[in-house]
């Protein structure tokens, strides 16, 4: 198979439109994994069933893959877009197609880094125009321009490195000695045990690890597939959240002045005025929210501009005419600060404060300081970020993954559309919701929010949920094993054969553990495990110690 120039040049436009994240939750999934862009490579080359058995087995190596303030560890997103439609070409098996991800990966985010780099000029460039009340003009140079340049770095390379690079790359695979490829399959093998562990040191605290072996020897010693892994893993967390529901109930503040401090602020948002802003209000201001959330982002003003963007409709009809323009480009100025959060249970409370908050503001101006709004944002939008990660990106986002893999395995496009459409529809759905209860009610709602054993409880479930899930797939998906011998006498044993007595799937599991160990206790440094680990596996395996 051949890649044509139409078919190189489609396939660089779909990299470049998925590196612009739009809109934020399909984006960023897209971003972050490998399996629903798999579908569209399939699509462009043709070939579905082959794009989504390779797309499986690449997306297990970026399992747990997630960028938490905008630092990604690696790049599935480039990662799949020139290995899958390479290794179609080449007719490669998965383990070089996983082989040859990894590097390409890591390239990825280098660009990436650069990318935010460059968008802090434009979101120089954009506060020209704030001065002057053209938020239009900040959105084009800070928003749509930066979408446009992200969209052509990553565009242009893939679809020249696809038309031209395919034959190079497949006269160099045909000259690889078989040891190298006996490395490259231990490189496969073991690959993806760094995003098992990436997820596990992620969502997990040290009472939670019980779990994520108990999922994996439920898998090694029954064989059972991952809906009635789901299943039992359910009911495991509905027994443990229900046994212990007391170390979950809601945090109390016993500080008075704090809580003085608290009434004062909740009194100033509920004196006077009335509600300006419709439902319909609140949905635009959502909509545009999570559909450019992560579009401009820089390393100078992370999401500002885009938060400032969604802000704008409803700031245009709190500070009305020539007369509130000072105050409108006051407004403006704001928003367009430092600020940066997970967008759905993140953004959407504080887009529902803000919203709040800029009302009252308007209608008693001197009651609420521009400050007051400043330092909310940025109270909130720490622990609201964590709260999103945990929830959307590294626990629900990896289960519906997880769940309709072997479809995907099986070369199913349900595999890759599945995942993506559930996390879309569910966390749409809770970034509204999130917002128009926090415009409705105020500042109380986010906190109590934080504050809630409900929110306690959902944290716990999806911890325990994700690691058992995690620990099954892991035994599943982590097939390393060794084929070493052993002699005496008359009879000869291997390696395995007694690690498989002692339990079955100890070296996978092993693997795992090092590698969790080393993000929890070494360092967290996502690069550091995923060279070693490749660096490790492949010298091992061209000894032969491993397969």
């Amino acid at each position: 198979m051949s890649i044509s120039l139409m078919q190189a040049i489609i396939l660089g436009l779909l990299c470049g439109i998925a590196k612009t994240c739009i809109p934020y939750t399909w984006g960023a999934f897209n971003f972050n994994t490998v399996i629903f862009n798999a579908v569209l490579v399939g699509a462009v080359m043709g070939d579905m069933k082959t794009a989504m058995i390779i797309g499986a087995s690449v997306q297990l190596i970026y399992l747990g893959v997630i960028s938490a303030g905008g630092n990604q560890p690696s790049d599935p997103c480039l990662a799949a877009y020139i290995a899958i439609p390479f290794a179609m070409a080449s007719n490669l098996n998965t383990t070089a197609a996983v082989a040859l991800a990894v590097p390409i990966g890591l390239l990825g985010t280098q660009i990436s880094n650069l990318l935010y780099l460059a968008a802090g000029f434009f979101a120089q460039k954009g506060d020209k125009f704030v001065e002057k009340g053209d938020a239009r003009g900040m959105t084009r140079w800070a928003v749509l321009y930066v979408g446009i340049l992200r969209c052509l770095v990553f565009a242009v390379p893939v679809a020249v490195a696809l038309y031209f690079g395919s034959g190079a790359l497949q006269g160099v695979l045909d000259n690889i000695p078989q040891f190298v490829t006996n490395g490259l399959s231990a490189v496969g093998a073991c690959l993806p045990a760094v995003g098992f562990a990436i997820i596990a040191s992620l969502i997990s605290k040290p009472k939670f690890m019980p779990f994520f072996f108990a999922g994996f020897f439920l898998i090694q010693y029954t064989k059972i597939g991952t809906i009635p892994l789901l299943l039992a893993g359910a009911f495991i967390t509905f027994l443990y959240i229900t046994f212990t529901a007391n170390d979950y109930a809601a945090v109390m503040d016993d500080d008075e002045d704090e809580d003085e401090d608290e009434d004062e602020d909740d009194a100033v948002m509920e004196e006077g005025g009335t509600k300006v802003l419709t439902k319909r209000d609140i949905l635009k201001s959502w909509t545009v929210w999570w559909f450019i959330a992560e579009v401009g982002h820089s390393f100078e003003r992370m999401q500002a501009p885009m938060f400032t963007t969604a802000m704008n409709g409803a700031l245009k009809k709190f500070y009305k005419g020539d007369k509130e323009k000072g105050h409108y480009i006051e407004a403006l100025k704001r928003h367009m600060t430092f600020f940066n959060t997970e967008a759905h249970w993140g953004g959407g409370p504080i887009l529902g404060l803000s919203l709040a908050l800029e009302e009252k503001k308007a209608q008693n101006y001197d009651a609420i300081p521009g400050e007051m709004i400043i330092d909310i944002k940025t109270g909130l939008m720490g622990p609201l970020a964590g709260l999103g990660d945990t929830i959307s990106w590294s626990t629900l986002m990896y289960l519906f993954i997880g769940l309709f893999l072997p479809l995907a395995q099986k070369g199913n496009p349900i595999g890759g559309i599945a995942p993506i459409v559930l996390l879309t529809v569910i966390c749409f759905g809770i970034g509204y919701f999130l917002t128009e209860r926090c415009y409705t009610y105020g500042y109380s709602f986010a906190e109590n929010m934080l504050k809630s054993g409900i929110v306690n409880k959902i944290i716990a479930a999806a911890s325990v949920i994700g690691l058992f899930m995690m620990g099954g797939l892991a035994s599943t998906y982590v097939t390393v094993s060794t084929p070493i011998k052993f002699a005496t006498g008359a009879y000869a044993t291997t390696l395995q054969g007694i690690l498989d007595s002692i339990a079955p799937g100890l070296l996978p599991l092993a693997v795992v553990c090092c590698v969790w160990g080393y993000l929890a206790k070494v360092k967290r440094n996502y690069f550091a495990a995923t060279i070693g680990l490749t660096i490790v596996a492949l010298v091992l395996g061209c000894l032969g110690v491993l397969i």
